[in-house]
């Protein structure tokens, strides 16, 4: 992916002839589709390298006979615009419908689905193949509207998602429980959709992984009261076969960790009636004793292990985790985001003392207590004046690309630190 980064920002800062394209070779996994993106502005860029009819046969192999019904909203009309750009290199007419699928699926505010990345590549399809009409007006005004000050567009505001996760690293402090958390309660509580579950932004459909997360943060509230039946009828539709959830309804997902954990943490802690929880600790347990606690959204390898501890106490599933974790520890206290780098991130710090604290190993207490010493000492140092931190991006939005969200940063660092505060002021108390 190094080499796309690279594609993309020469092709974004150089004058003149655009550069040439290598297609990346990516044909499996969750970076396979995100590799059309660069296939599909490459060809709405005429660079050399490019190759319209390939892309063609991409987006429509990918849309499939069903013409992208099982596929994720956003995911269908991206490829129904790849489609339509390559037709449009190619001199062909567009597939029939397409021009009025674009606008039965274009938002109020004339985005699509409130993702910038998809918003500028629908607009670089409809000024190609359609510049005059209504539709290409109102993405265009919707872009310009949506830049911020400093020329820059955001991946996407991701408002309950990130609410969810700053209650559930904040709640508890007096201040932010008296001056923050009702409010923040009550917006998580009224963006439960009609299906029962919860969108990381509101113009999205429900997501596993969101619904999980708000459920941790509303548990032991009034609010879970008020959301609860709702909550498990859409646990139980989606939960799969095999006892598990994936992030989304497409059928293309599968089960990762950290998604499985939510859920499974989320009805468990929000006291969700009839869904068998089993399935998805074994699971867990057994990806944990093969060390394999990923997570699906976020780089930092202890993101999945820091979420599935708020579902999994102590064991031998959580050994091998400790033991890659205390492995990777650098000298400064921090953790890396990814490893082998040489810098500490905050984040990927924070996550790691989760982790621990949650996993304390018992055989190895002191070995564990000093490594989470040492990383509260990285954090505390790290700390900028307004008491957040500054880190590179953490978070896959959208793959293969990483974002950076100063609100995400701030909660999973400001966690560890309550969460070792809390294990010394309560050693047995519970968590989430």
């Amino acid at each position: 992916m190094a080499a796309a980064d690279r594609w993309l920002l020469e092709a974004a800062t150089t004058s003149g002839l655009v550069p040439a394209f290598t297609d990346v070779s990516v044909t499996a996994g969750p970076h396979a589709r995100r590799a059309l993106y660069l296939h599909a502005l490459a060809c709405a860029l005429d660079a050399p390298g490019a190759d319209a009819r390939r892309l063609l046969d991409q987006a429509t192999t990918a849309l499939g006979d069903d013409r992208g019904v099982r596929l994720k909203p956003w995911q269908r009309i991206m490829l129904l615009a790849f489609e339509a750009l390559a037709r449009s290199v190619l001199g062909l007419p567009l597939a029939p419908g397409t021009l009025g699928e674009c606008q039965r699926t274009q938002s109020a505010d004339g985005s699509f689905y409130g993702m910038p990345l998809v918003t500028g590549m629908l607009h670089l399809t409809l000024t190609r193949t359609a510049p005059d009409h209504p539709a290409t007006h109102r993405c265009r005004e919707s872009l310009l509207a949506g830049q911020h000050p400093d020329g820059t567009w955001r991946f996407l505001v991701s408002e309950v998602w990130d609410t969810g996760l700053m209650v559930r690293a904040l709640r508890g402090h007096p201040a932010f429980d008296a001056a923050a958390l009702p409010a923040a309660l009550a917006f998580l509580a009224c963006a439960q959709k009609e299906d029962g579950g919860w969108a990381c932004a509101a113009p999205l459909d429900s997501d596993n992984d969101t619904t999980g997360n708000t459920l941790l943060a509303l548990a032991d509230t009034e609010w879970a009261d008020k959301v609860r039946t709702a909550a498990a009828g859409y646990a139980l539709r989606c939960q799969s076969g095999a006892g598990l959830w994936t992030t989304w309804h497409s059928s293309d997902d599968d089960p990762v960790p950290d998604v499985v954990a939510h859920m499974a943490a989320g009805i468990k802690a929000a006291a969700l009636p009839g869904i068998d929880l089993t399935p998805a600790y074994r699971w867990l347990a057994d990806h944990g004793e093969r060390g394999r606690w990923g997570s699906d959204w976020y780089i930092p390898p202890a993101y999945g292990a820091a979420e599935i501890s708020t579902l999994l106490p102590p064991g031998p599933h959580t050994r091998p985790t400790v033991d890659t974790l205390l492995a990777a520890q650098r000298p400064d206290g921090g953790w890396p985001r990814i490893p082998g780098e040489p810098h500490s991130s905050p984040t990927a710090t924070g996550l790691a003392v989760t982790a621990l604290t949650h996993h304390p190993d018992p055989p190895r207490g002191a070995v564990v207590r000093g490594a989470v010493e040492g990383a509260l000492r990285f954090l505390i140092d790290t700390q900028t004046d307004e008491g957040t931190w500054d880190d590179l991006p953490v978070m896959y939005g959208p793959r293969p690309f990483l974002t950076a969200t100063t609100t995400q940063v701030h909660a999973l660092t400001a966690r560890a630190l309550r969460q070792a505060l809390t294990r010394v002021q309560q050693p047995s108390g519970a968590h989430r």
